[in-house]
């Protein structure tokens, strides 16, 4: 029942917006977001291509007329390609419509918590020149609420004689908005961690494939080993390659618009802390200021800025406070919000009763067939490798070493007997 609830909160992955994913040859195609990370890829890939082919067209049509067969091979694998470029709301991602609306889709992704892919005359992480404006709009809510609940109400309930309970709202909101902004600051400006580039990851892939011993990266694999077109690299295990930050992310949890990049492995827990002080925050001020409210006669003792906090602080204390909840859920089962996700797609795959066996797709990567996670050694031992082993540092957001490089990852000996082989 509260996987249930906690995975129909995490919507990140299944927004409504997908709808507006078209592809040109897949009208009735749905897209999981391994989907999205895939035509992204292709997308980078094909832009690639295209430019080689156009390079190459040039300088060999003087040489000789055999080359131009070639040419015109590569013509039409030209037009194949532009064929599977995908649209995003009727425009193309390589348009210059698109292109200049992007400032929009920008601030449009804040609000929606919608990731839309670069456009192809953008520069990489161009996007976060852009992002500053959503958090722009997270610190002006959060000076909006300061500002109404200690001018507005504090000081009424000083002119009412209530200096005690003054003294308690004010300590109390202080202190939570010192542990809030803490946590954001450094879930705005820590990197959610990337994959090192070493001789071995930076080797081209049939290089390496080639050889047999020196076949593997650097880290051990658990899961079956994925190569990284645009980042030219192998991923680690639990990583994804983000389409906004245009690069690959260790744990890959997902793209958030509010703090202006990826939640990964290492910033997630300042990413919990954040939504866990910006829920008990609002929770705070939300009932001292029902609560004055209703006691001091409401409108005939407060002005409407009171209301505005009452309301907005209630509306932000159900939302965020859902999403901590789900959160915590997703770190008891040790899965990110994609692993969720792809979860669930099978999941619903697998209980469609016009679904044949021969027809279900296999499980993501990090599960068996009868739906464990390899990863899921215990509450206690997940929570460990995402919050540390230190009490006090799940409430601090101060910087902590974990176990866990973010690389290679503890699992469940006895899940992993039924799954396969440790690649060393």
């Amino acid at each position: 029942m509260l996987e249930s609830i906690a995975n129909r909160i995490l919507i990140v992955g299944g927004h409504p917006l997908q709808l507006c994913f078209k592809h040109p040859n897949e009208q009735n195609r749905n897209h999981t977001l391994e989907d999205h990370e895939q035509v992204v890829i292709e997308v980078g890939v094909q832009q690639n291509k295209s430019m080689m082919t156009s390079i190459r067209a040039r300088t060999t049509t003087t040489i000789n007329n055999d080359n131009n067969n070639n040419i015109r091979d590569d013509d039409k694998e030209e037009e194949e390609q532009e064929k599977n470029v995908p649209y995003y709301c009727g425009c193309r991602i390589d348009s210059p419509m698109y292109s200049r609306c992007w400032p929009f889709f920008i601030l449009f992704s804040a609000i929606t918590d919608f990731s839309f892919p670069l456009p192809s005359d953008k520069k990489p992480s161009q996007h976060r020149y852009w992002g500053w404006i959503s958090v722009c709009v997270v610190l002006s809510i959060i000076a909006f609420l300061y500002y109404g609940y200690s001018v507005h109400l504090c000081l009424t309930l000083i002119y009412q004689g209530s200096m005690i309970q003054v003294t308690i709202n004010l300590i109390s909101v202080h202190l939570l908005l010192l542990l809030l902004l803490t946590s954001y600051a450094r879930i705005v400006t820590k990197r959610p961690g990337t994959p090192k580039k070493t001789i071995m990851t930076m080797m081209k892939r049939n290089d390496i494939l080639s050889q047999q011993e020196t076949s593997r990266p650097f880290y051990k694999s658990i899961l079956p080993q994925r190569w990284c077109e645009l980042c030219q690299w192998w991923k680690p295990d639990r990583a994804h390659h983000c389409s906004v930050c245009n690069t690959c992310v260790l744990r890959m949890d997902h793209h958030c618009q509010w703090v202006n990049g990826c939640v990964g492995f290492d910033n997630y827990r300042y990413y919990i802390q954040f939504i866990f002080y910006t829920s008990g925050t609002s929770f705070w001020v939300f009932t001292t200021s029902l609560t004055a409210f209703i006691m001091g006669n409401g409108l005939a003792t407060y002005n409407k800025i009171v209301i505005v906090v009452i309301l907005l602080s209630g509306l932000i204390m159900v939302s965020v406070g859902m999403l901590t909840f789900s959160h915590l859920w997703l770190i008891t089962l040790n899965r990110t919000t994609i692993e969720n996700l792809q979860f669930h797609a099978w999941k619903n795959q697998k209980n469609t009763s016009s679904v044949t066996q021969s027809e279900l797709s296999q499980p993501p990567p990090m599960f068996t067939t009868g739906g464990k996670c390899i990863f899921n050694r215990g509450i206690t031992e997940n929570w460990i490798e995402i919050m540390g082993d230190r009490w006090l540092y799940w409430f601090l957001p101060l910087g902590i070493k974990l176990k866990c490089n973010g690389y290679e990852f503890d699992y469940n000996e006895n899940i992993y007997k039924g799954y396969g082989t440790v690649s060393l």
